[in-house]
């Protein structure tokens, strides 16, 4: 950083030297023989830096620190003394000096206080800038950015707020794509709120979650005796959603005998329950959501072509963290005003070296994995400045160790615990906690699996 440095001393041949070798450097140089012309230019110049002397006529050295600490107390000091020795150093630095330097000045030594100087101001006016950025960002958010709950003022972001706001007056079904943790459901909600079904509940499904019969039982209900275990009628979510929305996200994983009956009740706008006679008729807007390419799906036959259609009348493409640019540092401060509110602490900056950190992560969890950090992070953060995010490192479902690695230390039971509880919550991760699909690639039942989970503190709520 180029610095503008005021040196003060009553030896010309100083002056000299310090403006030769600072001028080397790149820096600009002003000079005054004592510290009354010395105090006179800074009131009427701009500088970063101010060099004086110790033992000057008139003013001393340390009179000059004390003034330019109360008239200016954003410039650096740095004292020349021939006198060198703890006590006048303690003095010097109490009385408000960055560093001095004794004589005969070593340069080298010069060289090093400036470059800390110009790190320290660099550092300081970036940390300015981030906060009169964040600052403008905060009223962005309130003002121009968000819809409904939603938060982005990149292209993609606000090309989706603009389609939410043409569709959601329609009766038009929707189908959201996107990866985990893009804030699908939060689109669906956003439409649901500005539609003319708003009046009307909106209720949501995970497809992903269940087996083909519980989730045919869930969607359509059930009479009474339609299965074993089935003791009593059940509503199925269709019908609880009567007169408003249902959300089904992660649709793509329906089974083909489901999706059947899906497209039927879509076509006669009616259904039956399981093992009923009774058609139910049904007013209700479908929303369907899916982490994967759905068209991809029915070319390969895992998906039906005629459903297909039915729910992709109008494609929303929600896309991921990693490619929204400044939408980071907007969710980040969002998310950080949030936290910090509802945990009643002190509003808190984001240092740039965090900003950085947070800038250099890939987002495979995408919205919900930087809601997660900053929420971790908050509740350990000791200060009111984030220094560094407590970012957890990406994980391989195929990162198992290999023999040679192992130790007889710690003991087999800990390893094998922490082996086991580390495989599933990789493959939590993996199948977005999708139950069904871990106990089959597990070979655990899904109660072994669910006692696991409940020992080893894992929720599927937390990988989808």
């Amino acid at each position: 950083m180029k610095l503008k440095v005021l040196v003060i001393d009553d030896e010309e041949s100083i002056r000299r030297t310090f403006k030769l070798r600072l001028t080397q450097w790149g820096h600009e140089v002003l000079m005054a023989p004592d510290g009354a012309s010395g105090m006179r230019m800074l009131s009427e110049a701009d500088c970063h830096v101010v060099i004086t002397d110790m033992r000057m006529p008139g003013l001393t050295g340390q009179e000059v620190v004390k003034r330019v600490r109360n008239d200016h107390p954003e410039i650096k000091i740095v004292v020349i003394t021939a006198y060198a020795s703890v006590e006048s150093a303690v003095e010097v630095m109490k009385a408000g000096a960055f560093d001095f330097i004794t004589k005969p000045v070593d340069f080298d030594y010069v060289r090093i206080v400036l470059d800390k100087i110009g790190e320290a101001l660099s550092l300081r006016d970036e940390n300015l800038r981030l906060r009169d950025r964040i600052g403008k960002l905060s009223t962005e958010v309130a003002k121009r950015y968000r819809f409904d709950n939603l938060i982005g003022k990149s292209g993609a972001m606000q090309a989706v707020f603009e389609l939410i706001a043409k569709v959601a007056p329609s009766e038009s079904t929707v189908m959201i794509y996107g990866e985990t943790g893009t804030g699908k459901e939060l689109v669906a909600r956003a439409i649901h709120r500005n539609s003319s079904y708003n009046s009307g509940p909106m209720v949501t499904l995970d497809c992903g979650t269940l087996t083909e019969t519980l989730l045919e039982s869930e969607l359509f209900g059930h009479e009474k005796g339609a299965f074993t275990g089935a003791l009593g009628s059940k509503r199925g979510r269709f019908e609880q959603a009567q007169g408003g929305v249902i959300f089904l996200d992660e649709v793509s994983n329906a089974s083909q005998a489901v999706q059947k009956k899906i497209l039927r009740l879509i076509q006669e706008k009616s259904f039956q329950r399981i093992g009923g006679e009774t058609l139910i008729k049904l007013d209700v807007r479908i929303i369907g959501a899916t982490n994967q390419d759905l068209l991809h799906l029915v070319n390969e036959g895992k998906f039906r072509r005629d459903l297909f259609y039915r729910l992709n009348v109008v494609p929303i493409h929600l896309p991921p963290l990693r490619e929204r640019g400044d939408d980071l540092l907007l969710l980040a401060r969002y998310f950080l005003d949030q936290f910090t509110e509802r945990m009643d602490r002190e509003p808190m900056e984001i240092s740039p070296q965090a900003m950085r950190q947070l800038s250099g992560h890939h987002w495979p969890g995408n919205i919900r994995e930087l809601s997660n950090v900053i929420e971790r992070t908050v509740v350990m953060a000791p200060g009111k400045v984030i220094h560094k995010f407590d970012i957890p490192e990406d994980r391989q479902m195929d990162e198992i160790s290999e023999p040679n690695a192992l130790s007889l230390d710690p003991p087999l039971r800990e390893q094998v615990g922490t082996l086991e509880r580390n495989y599933l919550q990789l493959a939590l991760e993996k199948y977005h906690g999708r139950i069904g699909q871990v106990s089959r690639r597990s070979g655990l039942n899904q109660r072994t699996l669910y006692r696991k989970m409940k020992f080893y503190k894992l929720d599927k709520r937390d990988f989808h």
